[in-house]
């Protein structure tokens, strides 16, 4: 029983894998400073285990660089991206930006309770050579949004056909929408491509974009042989709300402006009416009971004056000349 429960860590420690669980390429090579794809495979029943992409030739010492959560959502780590397809059973491996010190042995992993089945993989990294055609590596855009990508290609590509493909691994990824080899737009679903000759330089529109449609796409040029591409990882984050906002119109007050009248300017007229009546009702008071009274005093002085002075030189009854 001891023996048993200890078989799949002695099974572990000794470097071997249950390569009948997942399944890869035995070798593969990438240009220096270019990328590289590889995809495993894994029998049914393995879906929501973590897959993961380690490198070292000892299959029980070798170093995890990347995992993925368990579901299908991608996952980067510095240079290397990792995605399980669990519709497909597939996992999905991509290192960006070779150095000649990447090549190494790798492994494509499952975790599990026990010993982890594994695929070994030999990764060589050759010369770079010079890009064709390149591209801006990601774009993001919102669910139920569009987004536009553009990539740009060398003199002497202008009228070879240009075309937008879904995929990891860019050899059998799969043409969604092509040019005609002119500057006409093309439509397909809710793609478009455009390839302007001039600027050299082909524009890619995806629109109504789905949560399902996050993947490596590539901007390819057909031709003989192989095709130039470059790829780019799209990303599909949530739909944005546009919140409206409405500015209240600010209401303008203009104040009355009053202009200040010196004191020796100011007559009756410039006064309000009832400040008027009150100063006539003044005036008429000073007039009855101040003015009159005088007035009266003053003629009255006079006529007594005036029959004063007549009282002595012509009082007594008149006489008679008979006398």
């Amino acid at each position: 029983m001891h023996l048993l429960l200890l078989f799949p860590l002695l099974f572990r420690l000794s470097g071997s894998s249950d390569s009948s669980d997942v399944t890869g390429p035995k070798a593969v090579s990438g240009p220096e400073q270019g990328l590289l794809t590889v995809q495993c495979r894994y029998d049914p029943g393995w879906e929501p285990y973590v897959k993961y992409w380690c490198r070292g030739a000892a299959w029980n010492e070798c170093k995890i660089l990347v995992r993925t959560t368990g579901s299908e959502w991608e996952v980067k780590e510095d240079r290397v991206f990792i995605r399980d397809n669990q519709t497909t059973h597939t996992i999905t491996v991509t290192m960006e930006k070779l150095r000649r010190e990447d090549a190494d042995t790798y492994w494509c992993g499952i975790e599990r309770t026990g010993a982890d089945p594994g695929a070994p993989v030999k990764v060589a990294v050759g010369p770079g050579s010079p890009a064709v055609i390149t591209g801006p590596g990601e774009a993001r855009g919102p669910e139920q949004g569009s987004m536009t990508v553009q990539c740009r290609y060398d003199p002497g590509w202008e009228t070879h056909v240009k075309y937008w493909c879904r995929g990891a691994d860019f050899r059998i990824c799969r043409i969604l929408v092509r040019t005609t080899g002119s500057e006409q737009e093309v439509k397909k679903d809710h793609l478009s491509i455009r390839d302007n000759q001039t600027s050299r330089m082909f524009t890619v529109t995806m629109e109504k974009l789905r949560r399902e449609d996050a993947d490596t796409y590539w901007c390819g040029i057909e031709r003989t042989g192989a095709d130039p591409g470059a790829p780019v990882k799209v990303a599909v984050g949530p739909a944005t709300t546009t919140v409206s906002t409405t500015i209240p119109t600010p209401t303008t007050f203009t104040a009355p402006v009053a202009t200040e009248v010196p004191t020796s300017s100011r007559n009756m007229s410039s006064l309000h009416p009832e400040g008027r009546s009150l100063l006539s009702s003044v005036h008429f008071l000073l007039l009855v009971f101040l003015k009159l009274p005088v007035f009266l005093s003053m003629l009255g002085a006079v006529l007594w004056v005036n029959r004063s002075q007549r009282g002595p030189a012509g009082g007594g009854p008149p006489r008679s000349e008979n006398q």
